[in-house]
C-alpha cells in the first residue's frame, strides 16, 4: 500500500533520467561522432542528479504518509506502518540503484576510456583478476554502508519531523522556543558528528584501495546499525504517544 505512489513517482523521474541520457547521447553523436562517444560521465551525472531528486521525493512522501490520518487510523499499528514505509522507500532506492548500475554498464560498453584512465592514473589500480576481486569486496562494503547510511538519514529526518511536531502540538508557546533552540543545537551536533564519521569512512576506503593496509569496519557498521535501531524506536514511540494525525491531501 505504501509503495505504489512512491514507485510511480520513481518511474516518472526515471523516464526523465533516460530522456536526458538520450538527448545527451544524441548531442555527443552530433558533436564528436560515435568514435569519441563517452557516456559514463553523463550516466553518473544524470544518475546522481535524478537520484537526489528521487531521494527527496521519497522522503517527502514518507513523512507525509506517517502523519496522514488515512494511514495512521488503519488497524495495522504504528510500528508496522513505520517499518513498512521505511522498507518501501528503501526498496524503491534499491530499484533505482539497479537501474543506474545497468545504465552504467551500458555506458561503459560504449567507451568508458575516461573512467579506465582515471583508475590507472589516480587510483593506481591495474585491474588484474586480483584487483577485480578486491574491488568486488570493496564494492559490497560500500553498498552495505550506503544502505545503512540511507536508512539512518531517513530515520534521523523522521525523528526531527516528529520531535518538532510533538513540541508544537503539546508544549506551551513560550517553552517551545527554548526547547526548539536546544533541539537545534543537539541536531547540529549530531549532524557534525555524523558527517565527520562519514568522512572518516571515506578516507578508510580510499586508503584501503590505494595501499595494502586493512581496516576493521565491523564496529563502525555495528554503531551505525544501532543508531538506525535507536532512531527507529524513538520514531515509533513518538508516533504512538505524541504525533497527531493530519488529513491526507
Amino acid at each position: 500500500m505504501t509503495w505504489q505512489p512512491k514507485f510511480r513517482n520513481a518511474n516518472h523521474l526515471l523516464f526523465f533520467n533516460l530522456l536526458a541520457l538520450v538527448l545527451t547521447m544524441l548531442y555527443q553523436l552530433w558533436e564528436v561522432g560515435f568514435a569519441e562517444l563517452e557516456m559514463v560521465g553523463p550516466v553518473i551525472l544524470w544518475g546522481v542528479a535524478f537520484g537526489l531528486l528521487t531521494f527527496g521525493c521519497l522522503t517527502w512522501r514518507s513523512e507525509r504518509l506517517l502523519v496522514a490520518d488515512s494511514y495512521r487510523l488503519l488497524p495495522a499499528g504504528d510500528a508496522k506502518l513505520y517499518f513498512s514505509n521505511l522498507a518501501s522507500s528503501f526498496a524503491i532506492m534499491v530499484y533505482w540503484g539497479l537501474i543506474q548500475a545497468i545504465l552504467l554498464v551500458l555506458g561503459s560498453a560504449m567507451n568508458g576510456r575516461i573512467v579506465r584512465q582515471w583508475f590507472r592514473q589516480v587510483m593506481h589500480v591495474t585491474l588484474t583478476a586480483q584487483d577485480w576481486a578486491q574491488l568486488q569486496v570493496y564494492g559490497a562494503s560500500i553498498v552495505a554502508y550506503g544502505a545503512l547510511i540511507l536508512l539512518w538519514i531517513w530515520a534521523f529526518l523522521t525523528l526531527i519531523h516528529f520531535a518538532t511536531n510533538a513540541i508544537s502540538a503539546f508544549i506551551p508557546g513560550r517553552s517551545q522556543k527554548v526547547i526548539k533552540a536546544l533541539l537545534a543545537v543537539a541536531l547540529t551536533w549530531i549532524v557534525v558528528v555524523f558527517l565527520s564519521w562519514v568522512s572518516t569512512i571515506e578516507l578508510k576506503f580510499f586508503q584501503m584501495i590505494n595501499s595494502t593496509e586493512t581496516f576493521n569496519f565491523v564496529f563502525d557498521f555495528i554503531y551505525l546499525g544501532l543508531a538506525v535501531v535507536v532512531a527507529s524506536w524513538l520514531n515509533v514511540y513518538l508516533m504512538h504517544r505524541w504525533v497527531e494525525t493530519r488529513p491526507a491531501s
